[in-house]
């Protein structure tokens, strides 16, 4: 059955065909053959431009069927047609004036019977009567510059234009200077030799290019310099870096989002083609520089150079940007200087004003692909803006030196070698090479890695996150200006610290808001991840603040800058006061430096009207404002929790002074907050503190009362005793320690010591011990969490 069918439909199918093409004609419904119609336009018209013009067509049916009609232009100038859809239709002839020609315009009739269609054209020729608007030229001078003595200079006119295309002439004359010799003067192209020029001088020549179209005539002037051709020239211009915006929440950079940053104040040179170093110079505040006495028709580059330089003069400072994984067979400090090479050019006959450069951030895609010549002068800038915090308030600062490693292999790694790009963290200490010399040389160390170098590895770059840079400068600001005795150690936000940690972290956590940006952001990969901290928003968790929480520090310190009142935040004392009180009173203070010493100092530099503001900061980070001191006599106030959970125990109080031959005194420590084996958290450390009247002989003894009860460790090694330490400070100098290996108790014969006010840190060793179960010389798996010594002073 489907065959059959399938047959009927191909019969059918070649029937219609046979049918359709039997014929000439067309078919009507009943069969019969249709004759199509006859369409004539008319014959070609030659007007007028303006005129009204008829467009007149026949058109017959021999079979008599009911016609329609449609006119329609087809080629030249757009018109309105009137009464399209009759056998006459009109339209207005346009304006040709302005082509100073005659223009064809060719129209097309078509009719339809219905059933089929005829078409026909005609051309209407417009000529110009004179009757329309001419359209003036324009005239246009290309690509005038300045240009030296006895060249050949060409003026070029090709640029003009005619909008109704009408062709043009042109006639050059000068008005202006010195009379030369013009070829070429009714061509769009004219030249002339340059004039002579006196020494140090410069002439202006002027000339005016007249353009006609026949009718209408337009003219433009311009003015040529013509300079000295100079042995020697001025080269000069501005160097820029590119920074990249940050992504929401500080997730990496976009790096199709940079602006150009001026690169200051930094060391500038100008090189010939083999390297030799033709002038120097400094950029400005906004990166422009200048070098005078330039050989002529030299090929030369600028340099510039990854440093700060300020040697002469009441301020002094130097910093330098240094690869520390570059020949590495010398010291640190020798290490190489980062340098910007710009592209070569000719210095040529005459000054130069635009030798503009820009160092890009290298980084046109989804990684880094060329040199990431922005980086070192991106750190050297973030630097910069600290150095002018501090001048800005201390017109006779000497900020020393420092030296700030970066590169492309440093990288995150539990190991700490420098040489391989290995240094754990961002981070800053005077002395990395010599801890034991007396040669200070402060430095600074960042991460640059975009790769991952490491198995553990974590990407990090740290040359665009100002926040970071500055956190770690503030510590040099607290080397060498000020006074830090913190221990330093692994730190966490939110978290605690002891004391002295807390100020230290939290004072570099408030330069990194006030000099950085407010949004402090260390990003992670460059385009994906990273961490914000916002200074002008932090609010610490409830019952977190105090003495102990280097955000409640760094807070305190931001909002007592900060100008943009949030709450108790309603005021400003700017940095000058706490400049002053970091460089004098915290400087020198006999306690140790922590919130209590510089909020004290602080008090003494400001006006009596701003301690009110200072204490509402104050207590609300917990610090108690009454009979504030720097021993934290009458802090009473301690946080209602942990971030673990776990209770508060030996926080306060925070000093315990000791009386020589007075009574033992019985203090704790514990391992409530420890996380790590760093030991700087609250309750491990202790701080004691005697005066003296005169010249004594002491012995501090610190016993252990109760003692530990003995552990269930079976391991071989494994401590299950007390190994207290202590020691000795003089206003933030160690002058020396007790360490000994002696359970449970320490003697510590201290030298001898004249009058004045010393302090004693105090820790239980065995806090900062692992006890890692394939560690048998380490900490008792059950050490008891708290210990307690009695304290004799005799």
């Amino acid at each position: 059955m489907p065959l059959f069918r399938l047959k009927i439909a191909v019969v059918a199918l070649s029937a219609l065909g046979i049918a359709a093409c039997n014929s000439e004609g067309n078919f009507s419904n009943d069969g019969s053959v249709n004759t199509p119609p006859v369409a004539e336009a008319g014959a070609p018209q030659t007007v007028d431009e303006f005129s009204s013009v008829t467009l007149s067509g026949s058109a017959s049916d021999s079979d008599g069927d009911v016609l329609s009609y449609r006119w329609e232009l087809i080629a030249g100038h757009p018109v309105a047609i009137t009464s399209s859809a009759s056998l006459t239709a009109g339209f207005d002839a346009p304006d040709v004036t302005a082509l100073d020609a005659s223009r064809v315009l060719t129209f097309r009739l078509t009719v339809d019977d219905g059933k089929a269609t005829a078409s026909d054209t005609v051309d209407i020729t417009v000529i110009d009567a004179g009757l329309g608007t001419n359209t003036p030229p324009t005239a246009d001078i290309r690509n005038l510059e300045s240009v030296t003595e006895f060249v050949t200079v060409e003026l070029d006119g090709s640029g003009s234009t005619d909008p109704d295309g009408d062709p043009l002439s042109y006639r050059w004359t000068q008005t202006q200077g010195p009379s030369v010799t013009l070829l070429d003067r009714t061509s769009a192209r004219a030249s002339f030799i340059s004039p002579d020029v006196a020494p140090g001088s410069v002439v202006l020549l002027t000339f005016e290019l007249a353009v006609s179209d026949g009718q209408d005539t337009t003219t433009v002037s311009a003015t040529i310099e013509v300079a000295e051709s100079l042995s020697q020239v001025t080269v000069a211009g501005r160097l820029t870096y590119e920074r990249p915006a940050t992504n929401f929440r500080c997730r990496g950079f976009d790096f199709s989002d940079v602006t150009l940053m001026p690169v200051r104040l930094a060391t500038v040179r100008l090189l010939d083609a083999s390297n030799t170093v033709l002038a120097e110079s400094k950029t400005d505040d906004d990166g422009n520089y200048a070098f005078s006495n330039v050989p002529a028709n030299t090929t030369v580059k600028v340099r510039v150079r990854a440093e700060l330089l300020q040697t002469n003069g009441p301020q002094r400072w130097q910093v330098y940007v240094r690869d520390n994984t570059a020949e590495t067979s010398v010291p640190l400090d020798k290490r190489p200087i980062y340098a910007v090479d710009f592209a070569a050019f000719d210095s040529g006959v005459v000054n130069i004003d635009d030798a503009d450069f820009t160092a890009t951030t290298g980084w046109p895609d989804d990684a880094y692909y060329t040199t990431r010549a922005a980086a070192p002068l991106a750190i050297l800038d973030a630097i910069l803006d600290g150095v002018m915090l501090v001048t800005s308030v201390d017109p006779e600062v000497d900020m020393g030196r420092l030296d700030a490693f970066w590169s492309v292999n440093n990288s995150y790694s539990q190991n700490d070698d420098p040489d391989n790009g290995e240094v754990v963290t961002a981070y800053y200490t005077s002395n990395p090479e010599f801890p034991d010399d007396a040669t200070r040389n402060p430095s600074l160390f960042l991460r640059g890695d975009a790769i991952g170098r490491f198995a553990t590895s974590i990407i990090d770059t740290d040359e665009f996150d100002r926040y970071v840079i500055l956190h770690e400068w503030g510590h040099f600001f607290e080397d060498q200006l000020s006074r830090s005795d913190s221990i330093g150690g692994t730190h966490y936000i939110p978290g605690t610290v002891e004391a002295r940690v807390a100020f230290g972290e939290g004072w570099g956590n408030a330069i990194g808001g006030i000099v950085g940006d407010p949004m402090g952001c260390d990003t992670g990969e460059p385009s994906s991840s990273g961490t914000a901290l916002d200074m002008e928003n932090f609010d610490s968790f409830s019952g977190e603040q105090g003495f102990f929480n280097e955000m409640s520090v760094a807070t305190f310190l931001y909002d007592l800058w900060d100008t943009l009142p949030d709450g108790a935040d309603n005021d400003s004392i700017g940095f000058a006061p706490i400049y002053n009180t970091m460089t004098g009173f915290q400087k020198n203070t006999e306690a140790f430096t922590t919130i209590f010493s510089f909020a004290t100092g602080l008090r003494q530099n400001v006006d009596p009207v701003d301690i009110a503001f200072i204490d509402a900061q104050l207590e609300r980070e917990n610090i108690d404002t009454i009979g504030l001191d720097i021993w934290a006599s009458n802090q009473a106030t301690k946080p209602t929790n942990w971030d673990n959970g776990k209770p508060v125990r030996d926080l306060l109080p925070l000093y315990t002074e000791l009386t020589p031959g007075g009574p033992a005194v019985n203090l704790c420590v514990n391992d409530d907050q420890v996380r790590d084996q760093d030991g700087n958290k609250p309750g491990e450390w202790r701080y004691l503190y005697f005066t003296l009247n005169g010249q004594q002989n002491l012995t501090l003894t610190a016993q252990a009362n109760p003692l530990p009860p003995p552990t269930s460790d079976t391991r071989p090694g494994a401590r299950d005793r007390a190994d207290p330490e202590m020691y000795l400070y003089r206003g933030g100098a160690l002058l020396a320690d007790s360490r000994s290996p002696d359970d449970d108790r320490e003697v510590f014969d201290m030298p001898a010591l004249g009058a004045g006010t010393y302090t004693v840190a105090f820790q239980d060793w065995r806090y900062e011990d692992g006890n890692t179960p394939d560690d048998p010389d380490a900490k008792a798996s059950d050490y008891p969490s708290q210990v307690c010594f009695d304290f004799t002073l005799n």
